[in-house]
């Protein structure tokens, strides 16, 4: 029994000696190493598995390495030990390539979650702006949209998109684009958050390159002209706004008006986000701003012509500060900006300004100063002081209340 175990031992131990021999193995020549099939001929030209590795060996045999192969139109790297690189991103000779996880070189999309781009033809991976198909597996806000642009990050080529919120902005050579949640680069209004007002959470990104911006970049740190966004204001036309240095436009608090000094002028901001022009009303102020949206910044000082619509031939005088004036200036009588005058049936008005005074003025708005028994149009007279304030009148004369310019629709 004892013998017949040995024997068997014996042929086990033969046999495996056997195998050892003429499975396939690698023998070093000089400071190469020659592959040999299981038979003991030498692999020529081929991809081979050795210890759960794939290697290349040429036409001698001898295991390639630091080289790219081409294995019926398919290309591989083999690193420093011959071994095929797997599963990742790998910089050769300077530039960034993706290989699979048999090795292979990808082009076009490529990494999980199309994270990189691969050149197609020589397979570098790409980074910085590029135009590029869309997979079309992608649900895009767009329909059948079939390219867009997208951008690299130079370090990782990786693709740079928004993992949470709808858009996301992001700092590229000084400049500020929106990418949504494909990595697509979006222009014209972009909600990048929700807040309130709502305009605060918008930004602009512009549609076409010109003198000062390229195209996507978002306007920062000045004025520009465009249309709301039509989910804020429908229908509204080209209004001036003015974006900051993180591209958020200047907005005033939910039904209020923010005032804003911006280099030598002041503007006048509404919740909606555009400067706001004609005469407006603030804190129980009476402001102007300008005819028109191109020229929408506080005026000051005497200015002769009809502001308000009425038609009624009014001057009007603002302060410094931009307020309307209330009171006296050269000789003629103003309240919250806007002349006071008699009608040309009244002759003459007492107009009732505040403050415990009432004036007699003319029908072009001048003050009628020390005068006595002054009849007006009905015949009622009237007595001023060295003022113009009036002292009596006859109990048929009545007083007119002092009249502030029409404000401006929202603008």
């Amino acid at each position: 029994m004892k013998k017949l175990i040995l024997v068997m031992l014996n042929i086990c131990f033969v046999f495996t000696l056997t195998n050892l021999c003429f499975a396939g193995r690698f023998e070093k020549s000089g400071e190469y190493y020659r592959y040999f099939e299981d038979d003991g001929s030498v692999a020529r030209n081929k991809i081979i598995e050795y210890d759960r590795k794939r290697y290349y060996v040429n036409d001698e045999g001898y295991a390639v390495f630091n080289s790219w192969v081409d294995s019926d139109g398919d290309m591989y790297y083999a690193g420093n030990d011959g071994v095929f690189k797997t599963e990742g991103v790998y910089e050769i000779e300077g530039y960034k390539y993706y290989l699979n996880a048999e090795g292979k070189l990808q082009k076009g999309w490529c990494g999980e979650d199309y994270t990189y781009y691969g050149d197609l033809e020589d397979g570098f991976l790409v980074n910085g702006f590029q135009e590029l198909e869309i997979p079309r597996d992608w649900v895009t806000e767009v329909e059948k949209e079939k390219t867009g642009w997208f951008y690299f990050d130079v370090n990782t080529n990786k693709r740079v998109f928004s993992p949470d919120e709808p858009y996301v902005s992001k700092i590229i050579g000084n400049r500020r684009y929106c990418f949504d949640q494909n990595g697509i680069m979006r222009t014209g209004w972009r909600m990048m958050k929700e807040t309130e007002p709502v305009m605060k959470g918008w930004m602009y990104f512009v549609e076409d390159t010109t003198d000062e911006f390229k195209f996507g970049e978002a306007v920062t740190d000045t004025w520009y002209a465009v249309e709301p966004p039509v989910e804020v204001l429908p229908n509204a036309s080209v209004r001036y706004f003015y974006f900051n240095g993180q591209g958020q436009p200047r907005v005033a608090q939910v039904g209020k008006y923010q005032k804003v000094r911006l280099g030598e002028k002041t503007y006048l901001f509404n919740e909606f986000g555009f400067a706001v022009y004609g005469i407006q009303e603030i804190s129980g102020e009476y402001y102007y701003f300008g005819s028109d949206v191109h020229d929408c910044s506080m005026k000051t000082g005497y200015i002769n012509k009809d502001l308000d619509g009425t038609n009624d031939g009014a001057s009007y005088y603002f302060e410094g500060d931009g307020r309307g004036l209330t009171g006296v200036y050269n000789n003629k009588l103003y309240y919250k900006g806007k002349l006071q005058k008699a009608s040309s049936e009244q002759k003459y008005a007492g107009i009732d300004v505040g403050g415990g005074r009432v004036y007699l003025v003319n029908t072009s708005g001048t003050l009628m100063k020390n005068r006595k028994k002054l009849k007006d149009g009905d015949g009622c007279a009237w007595n001023t002081n060295a003022s113009g304030v009036v002292l009596s009148k006859d109990d048929e004369a009545d007083y007119t209340k002092a009249e502030p310019p029409e404000l401006s629709e929202d603008r």
